[in-house]
């Protein structure tokens, strides 16, 4: 909309109240440029005097879409698509929202409908290629990153995509896809609804990062994502307040750049987690760094190259025995970790690894009161623990979304317990030790993932900055609110301070 038929839109505004056409093309117009609440307004009145306007519903969800408010913005673009069926460009702004809200499903849902009404549509499939990345289907993925790189061999998304899925089976053309997502461009910038701080955040193309949906909300930050492996000599920045390495893999970090290591050594603004820090953690120097405090007990664990001739030898030099955890290095969430008992099952699962992988003596942790395996976390912030969630279940591998939490009532009554009263809970010992470990890993966010034995130490499953937090609107877990937002209100305490500059 022009100024010109803007300013018409307001003098018959003027003279004719009820204009509903003219009140959502303003609310277009406004949109557009940049007045989200605005647009908001006159969409309302437009769409209360007339409920069936597609253009009111669509400048509705758009504005709603750049504050950040993503379920009103998925609900705006839905009765669009209702009223105007057969738009592949609505369905693919509506599944944006459900990916933004973690609606995978819904999501994967609209992409594919998109594509069913236009087959060419790249964003769809590029997006659809993203979503099933998100969901853990790689082989789904590779071929809706496929078809829309056949598309646009431009795409970002697509080749974003594709160096993640090919990293492990196919690493040369994983490195292809790199260079053509990053090669050209290393800043990615996600402007703040309402900004309120500046961030650099040091990344990679590795998926190596801290997840900030919850520590950096982009309706409150202005998120610069800068690719550190493609940093150029001459990097221009945009402007920020301070630098967060999201980094927080040490085995998947890239050697430090100069002109990085020039900028976080220059003391001109806060940097949270530095990459000297973060590089301590590895899960072979856990038993050096944490392993000499009290009521602490961290497994011996080797890092091992791919070319290992005799693996079992390596690691009766260093006193280990089986059995024994083997993951590939660089791995989380339980990925390829295998608990291998003998030698044949060790050799079988090195060679699954394909490249580096870690061995760690296994301990068997289990409950002798009944039977269940219990494993804990707790979030450092300010190097200070809180607790954040504890996964009761009946095998070794306990992972929160897949022991059963939501299904038996006693173990989230158990949960809570930890999280309201940890040192009742799990011990005064174990509290120390937490505290102990905390201070020791010296990082300004990370986090531990542990267990109690019976004797009250704790046992180290990993210690590192890359612990995921999150929200969750199953009522069922509605007791953790309260412990993500002493999370939360600990970082911010923690930023504010460094940003007034006294810590």
């Amino acid at each position: 909309m022009t100024e010109a038929l803007a300013e018409r839109c307001h003098q018959m505004l003027a003279r004719h109240d009820a204009a509903p056409v003219v009140r959502a093309q303003l609310a277009q117009h406004l949109l557009q440029q940049g007045d989200c609440d605005g647009a908001i307004a006159a969409a309302d009145r437009a769409l209360a005097a007339d409920p069936t306007l597609v253009t009111a519903w669509l400048a509705r969800a758009g504005a709603c879409k750049t504050l950040c408010r993503f379920a009103e913005a998925a609900a705006g673009f839905e009765q669009a698509a209702a009223l105007l069926p057969g738009r592949a460009a609505i369905l693919v702004m509506l599944a944006n929202c459900h990916a933004e809200l973690d609606r995978l499903e819904q999501a994967e849902l609209c992409l594919r409908a998109a594509i069913a009404l236009d087959p060419g549509c790249r964003e769809a499939h590029a997006n659809l290629g993203s979503v099933y990345l998100r969901q853990q289907r790689p082989d789904l993925a590779l071929a809706a990153s496929r078809e829309a790189l056949a598309q646009d061999p431009g795409s970002v998304t697509a080749h974003q995509n594709l160096s993640v899925i090919l990293a492990a089976t196919a690493p040369e053309e994983a490195a292809r896809h790199r260079d053509a997502a990053y090669r050209d461009r290393q800043i990615f910038v996600t402007r703040a609804a309402r900004p309120e701080q500046r961030v650099l955040v040091l990344t990679s193309a590795a998926q190596a990062s801290v997840p900030l949906k919850c520590l950096l909300p982009r309706e409150r930050y202005t998120l610069i994502r800068w690719f550190i492996d493609y940093a150029r000599p001459d990097q221009d920045l945009p402007e920020f307040d301070f630098i967060f390495n999201a980094i927080g893999d040490a085995d998947l970090a890239p050697p430090l750049p100069a002109v990085v290591d020039r900028l976080l050594r220059d003391g001109a603004r806060p940097v949270l987690n530095p990459p000297e820090r973060i590089a301590r953690t590895r899960r072979s120097d856990l038993p050096r760094l944490i392993g000499d405090l009290a009521d602490v007990l961290v497994p011996p664990v080797l890092r091992l190259p791919q070319d290992c001739p005799d693996p079992v030898a390596a690691m009766a030099a260093w006193g280990i025995d089986l059995p024994l955890l083997v993951r590939p290095a660089g791995s989380h969430g339980g990925t390829d970790l295998v608990l291998a008992t003998g030698r044949e099952a060790l050799t079988a699962a090195l060679a699954a690894c394909r490249g580096p992988a870690y061995v760690t003596k296994f301990f068997d942790y289990r409950s002798e009161a009944d039977g269940n395996y219990r494993k804990y976390r707790s979030i450092f912030v300010d190097r200070v623990p809180y607790t954040w969630h504890l996964a009761i279940g009946p095998r070794w591998l306990s992972h929160y979304c897949t022991a059963g939490m939501d299904q038996q009532e006693e173990k989230r009554a158990e949960e809570r317990r930890f999280l309201e009263d940890p040192q009742a809970a799990i011990g005064a010992r174990a509290c120390a030790a937490l505290a102990a470990i905390a201070r020791r890993l010296d990082l300004d966010y990370g986090g531990i993932d542990f267990s109690v034995l019976p004797d009250g130490r704790v046992l180290v499953f990993e210690a590192n900055a890359t612990m995921l937090i999150y929200e969750d609107d199953d009522p069922r877990f509605a007791y953790r609110s309260a412990a993500l937002r002493r999370i939360l209100n600990a970082f911010e305490t923690m930023l504010a301070q460094r940003l007034a500059g006294r810590a």
